[in-house]
C-alpha cells in the first residue's frame, strides 16, 4: 500500500458539513446567532488557509522539482478561494445591515445557498487533490521520500501541538489512518511520541490501545 497524504481531508470535510448545518439552522434575525455563524466561518477559513499553505509549500514543490505541472490548477483554485471568501463575508455583512426582518431572512437564505455552493466546489477540490495530485506524487517518489515530508513537519512540532492535532483529527478517522499518524510521529520523534502517546491513548478504546501497543511495539509502563 502506497504512502498517502491528505488523510486530514476527512476532518476538513467534517468542518465544511458542520458549518453548513449550522447555517441551515440559523435564525438570521438574531444578532447573536449571526455572530455565531461569523465566528464559525472565520475559524473554518483559518483552517482552510493553513491547509492550502501547507500544500502549496510542502507538496507542490515536490512536483515542480520533477517538472510536473499537475499542481497548477489546484494552486489556481487556492488563489480563487480568497475571492470566494471575500464574497461570502460581504453576504454575511449584508445580513447584519439589512433593515427589516424579512430582508435579514432572505439575505440569510442567499448566504446559505452560496455557502453550500462553496462547500460543493471545495469537496470537488479535495477529491481532485486525492485523485490527481496524490497519484502523481506516488508515481514520482518512493514512499520513504514522501513520508519524509511529514517527518520534517514533526521535527518542528512540540508534543502539545501533536496532541492537539491528533485530538482534532482522530474522531474522523479509522484505525488505519490513526496508525499512520502515530507511526510517523514515533519514527520522527521517539521521545516526543512517548509524551504524545501518554495523552492520546486516553482518547482511544481499550481495543485500539492494545492494537497500537502491539503494532508499534510501544513499551507499557
Amino acid at each position: 500500500m502506497r504512502y498517502k497524504f491528505y488523510r486530514e481531508h476527512k476532518y476538513v470535510s467534517f468542518r465544511f458539513n458542520e458549518l453548513e448545518r449550522l447555517i441551515a439552522q440559523t435564525d438570521f434575525t438574531s444578532d447573536d446567532a449571526l455572530q455565531n455563524v461569523k465566528i464559525a466561518f472565520d475559524a473554518l477559513i483559518e483552517l482552510l488557509e493553513g491547509h492550502a499553505h501547507y500544500e502549496n509549500n510542502m507538496l507542490h514543490p515536490l512536483l515542480k522539482k520533477k517538472n510536473s505541472a499537475v499542481y497548477q490548477q489546484i494552486e489556481a483554485e487556492h488563489d480563487h478561494f480568497n475571492e470566494e471568501v471575500i464574497f461570502l463575508r460581504n453576504l454575511l455583512d449584508k445580513i447584519g445591515s439589512s433593515a427589516s426582518r424579512d430582508d435579514k431572512i432572505e439575505a440569510g437564505y442567499q448566504f446559505y445557498l452560496q455557502f453550500r455552493k462553496f462547500v460543493g466546489e471545495n469537496l470537488i477540490h479535495l477529491h481532485e487533490e486525492e485523485t490527481i495530485i496524490l497519484p502523481e506524487l506516488q508515481r514520482l517518489y518512493a514512499d520513504d521520500e514522501l513520508r519524509q515530508v511529514e517527518i520534517d513537519t514533526y521535527h518542528r512540532m512540540t508534543p502539545e501541538q501533536m496532541v492537539h492535532m491528533l485530538e482534532a483529527l482522530f474522531p474522523h478517522m479509522n484505525i488505519h489512518d490513526r496508525e499512520v499518524f502515530l507511526h510517523d510521529i514515533q519514527s520522527a520523534e521517539p521521545e516526543k511520541f512517548t509524551e504524545v502517546w501518554h495523552h492520546i491513548r486516553k482518547k482511544l478504546s481499550p481495543e485500539e490501545q492494545e492494537y497500537f501497543v502491539a503494532a508499534l511495539k510501544i513499551e507499557v509502563v
